[in-house]
């Protein structure tokens, strides 16, 4: 039994929403949640900019304060004020990591730790800014190799001034880039977060990540700092850090008084990582929802294609028992009405012929009742698999002549034609010979019925699949619609395909045919077109 289109297509529609509601629903949250994550990173982060820079500006400027002191010795008592000066270590030993003095033209006069000498170390950048608008500002160098093998170091530097103010030379402060970068491991920026200390000039002084540190020194004149830095000195920009590849979302704060920028990098990746553990949750409940929805409906098409067929059986059962209830009816009137007239001579008493004659009613009659009931016992029998079957080895042709001559009255008085057509070899199978001659008799009974006057039923019987025997019975009857030959294949079906037409049987010489082949392992196979006739072939197994 098909389920009705609209009633499926209702539950597919119904199904189809509710999952996509979930699905909708799962990357709604989603996206809020990572959403909110965003913020609170970014959020962070402008924070952790704020403490970046401060930290920064306190570093330099003690370094600032610290060369101004030196600057201020060196005027007052030239280089052995500044050897005293390093001697008292007045000067924050962790954040510098030494000093070095050179004269106008760039040679050493004073380096507190490394080799000594008097090479020249000129910093061109340096000594032009010195004598030109730094006269009173210290200058941010890049960096540079360290001298005593380490990493590349910043040199911050100061005008030194003789008694007349003219130039003297600078006074350098050497510092580790590591030491501003050590806010990296205070803030809790993620696997992938980074801060960076850069220098208006665009190169990098400082950075703190867990890769990509020694992009110190690296120039960044393709950042969006700079563009966003030309409308407001703080902020966030997101982008792709050239340094290590990464999709960050950045805040920067200018750091007070210094040509330097504070910057403060949250990874997308790790945004996503943060809400991942809820994310799968979310998407395990999901699907868990999408299954379960699944789940019911195809109970409820389940449900509702066995109640479908459960009323099909029930309305096929009523139509049967109406059937019956009319087959059985009829003889029966036949056998009272005709037995009346002989209790009661109704023809007087001598009519002995005419009474003769509705005996003989009688009797006929009853062989039809007969008849009728063996064949719903066996059909309840084969049903029930209780039906006793003999197998035999059995040559097909001799029992098809057999049903000929058993149907040949019925076909003669139809002027219909019984063919058969034995193909070339030999042509046996293992059945009950009771069952065989039944069913041959119900096909071949069931296509003189359907079968107009002057018509043809031919009888072949052939090889099969797998070394296995066919027989078909084909007639150039009336033929059934595909509807009709799907309900001739149901128990009973064959009295809705048939119920209009006049010389029916009671419907049950298809079932039982069918009901036999299958209990013989084999199949009963219909074919037909309306108008063109019908094929019945019994398929058996080799």
């Amino acid at each position: 039994m098909r389920l009705p289109i609209s009633f499926r297509w209702c539950v597919f529609a119904i199904a189809t929403v509710a999952i996509t509601v979930v699905w909708g629903a799962y990357a709604q949250v989603v996206r809020e949640l990572l959403d909110a994550q965003t913020r609170e990173a970014v959020a962070r982060a402008g924070i952790m900019v704020r403490a970046f820079a401060k930290s920064t500006h306190r570093a330099v400027h003690e370094v600032d304060i610290t060369l101004r002191s030196l600057a201020l010795e060196f005027g007052e008592s030239g280089l052995p004020g500044i050897r005293n000066f390093l001697d008292q270590t007045l000067y924050d030993p962790t954040l510098i990591h030494h000093f070095t003095v050179l004269d106008a033209d760039g040679t050493v006069l004073l380096r507190s730790e490394g080799p000594g000498g008097r090479g020249n170390e000129r910093d061109e950048a340096a000594f032009a800014f010195h004598q030109g608008t730094g006269r009173d500002l210290m200058h941010i160098g890049t960096p540079f190799p360290g001298t005593t093998g380490g990493g590349p170091l910043l040199r911050l530097s100061r005008r030194l001034t003789d008694g007349d103010g003219g130039f003297a030379g600078i006074v350098i402060a050497n510092i580790d880039p590591d030491i501003l970068g050590e806010f990296y491991q205070q803030a809790n920026l993620g696997p992938q977060g980074a801060v960076t200390l850069i220098g208006m000039d665009k190169v990098i002084r400082a950075r703190g990540a867990s890769r990509g540190v020694e992009a110190v020194g690296l120039a960044l004149p393709q950042s969006r700092l700079w563009e966003e830095l030309g409308r407001s000195l703080s902020g966030v920009y997101w982008q792709k850090s050239q340094t290590d590849g990464v999709l960050r979302a950045f805040a920067y704060r200018v750091v007070e008084n210094y040509p330097l920028v504070a910057t403060v990098g949250v990874a997308q990746a790790d945004i996503e990582a943060a809400v991942a553990d809820l994310r799968n949750t979310l998407f395990l409940l999901a699907a868990i929802l999408t299954v379960s929805i699944l789940l019911v409906t195809l109970f409820l098409l389940v449900q509702h294609r066995t109640a479908e067929r459960l009323r099909a059986a029930l309305a096929l059962n009523r139509n049967f028992l109406a059937r019956v209830s009319h087959e059985l009816r009829t003889p029966l009137n036949a056998i009272l009405g005709f037995s009346e007239i002989i209790r009661d001579q109704m023809l007087g008493p001598q009519a002995g012929g005419r009474y003769a004659d509705y005996a003989r009613d009688i009797h006929e009659s009853g062989r039809h009742l007969l008849g009728l009931i063996n064949d719903i016992m066996d059909l309840s029998r084969l049903q029930a698999g209780t039906l006793p079957l003999h197998p035999e080895d059995l040559d097909v042709a001799p029992v098809v002549e057999w049903a000929f001559r058993m149907v040949a009255p019925q076909a003669d008085a139809k002027r219909i034609r019984l063919d058969m057509n034995v193909e070339p070899g030999q042509h046996s199978v293992s059945a009950d010979e009771r069952a065989l001659k039944q069913m041959l008799l119900n096909l071949l009974a069931n296509a003189i019925t359907f079968t107009p006057d002057g018509g043809r039923i031919l009888v072949t019987v052939g090889g099969g699949t797998d070394g296995g025997c066919r027989v078909r019975v084909a007639d150039n009857g009336i033929g059934m619609t595909p509807e009709q030959l799907h309900q001739a294949a149901e128990p009973f079906g064959q009295v809705e395909v048939h119920v209009a037409l006049p010389g029916q049987g009671s419907g049950l010489g298809l079932s039982i045919v069918k009901s036999l082949m299958e209990a013989h392992g084999g199949r009963l196979r219909i074919d037909s077109r309306p108008g063109e006739g019908s094929q019945f072939t019994l398929e058996f197994v080799a």
